[in-house]
């Protein structure tokens, strides 16, 4: 699924490129120093594509037959990020520009960049950001949400989910309420029995579907009523995002 502000926000894809070509830009500069092998280890694609999935793929709870057969409510597993921090001393001198092997703005006869190579990279590459289309998609997403046509066909759902025995009024609601424990090492059957039905009650009610056409119209609204500075958002971003791509592809 897809949303007309997906286009003007940051996504996980370009957060992925983003984060990696920052990496690339500190080790460029920090290699200028002598510093050869720096920076942390690449983020593992897996935790972009579980974010994407988290984003849009659960944005009115599960929605997936087979996950809900095999996973429950659990989210795929991804391999966590590796903790990372330059070594102490020159190199976190170097890459800050703050330390005593910085002193006067120079290391080892060479100017530093302001902030160190860290700094440098910030400028070069900003992190992308679009506050401005964040607060017009909560705003689409409470609308829908409290739509009547939505409540109408949540209400449908929560029926069907009742029928099954399992008393609970929306699909975004805690789940642990029915018995069921996301945080486990795995998907207990009293989960999947509950996964399962969630997403059955979803396609007899087709509301997914229509809360989704109701998020677009929303979506429309609000690009509509502040059009000029979302776009601005949008260039902003796809400009940061241009380079961060460029500097991903120039890899090798």
């Amino acid at each position: 699924m897809t949303l007309p502000l997906d286009g003007y926000s940051t996504n996980p894809r370009d957060q992925y490129a983003w984060q990696v070509a920052t990496q690339d830009q500190w080790r460029t500069c920090m290699d200028r120093y002598g510093f050869k092998k720096f920076g942390p280890p690449e983020p593992p694609l897996e935790v972009a594509v579980g974010a994407a999935d988290a984003d849009m793929g659960r944005r009115y709870g599960i929605s997936d037959p087979e996950a809900a057969k095999t996973r429950g409510y659990h989210l795929p597993e991804t391999p966590e990020s590796s903790r990372w921090e330059p070594a102490k001393g020159a190199e976190e001198a170097v890459f800050t520009g703050i330390g005593p092997d910085v002193a006067g703005g120079t290391y080892k006869g060479q100017k530093i960049p302001d902030g160190g190579c860290r700094g440098e990279v910030k400028r070069l590459l900003p992190m992308p950001q679009t506050p401005t289309v964040a607060d017009a998609e909560s705003r689409a997403f409470l609308a829908a949400k409290g739509d009547e046509f939505v409540k109408a066909k949540i209400a449908q759902w929560s029926d069907c989910m009742k029928k099954r025995g399992f008393d609970i009024k929306s699909p975004i609601d805690d789940i642990s309420t029915l018995g069921v424990d996301v945080n486990s090492q795995t998907p207990s059957a009293r989960e999947i029995e509950v996964a399962v039905a969630d997403v059955e009650c979803k396609v007899d009610t087709k509301l997914v579907d229509l809360w989704h056409k109701n998020e677009e119209s929303k979506q429309q609204q609000e690009i509509a009523k502040d059009a000029s500075a979302l776009a601005g958002e949008r260039e902003s971003k796809n400009n940061v995002v241009s380079k961060a791509a460029q500097a991903y592809g120039a890899r090798g």
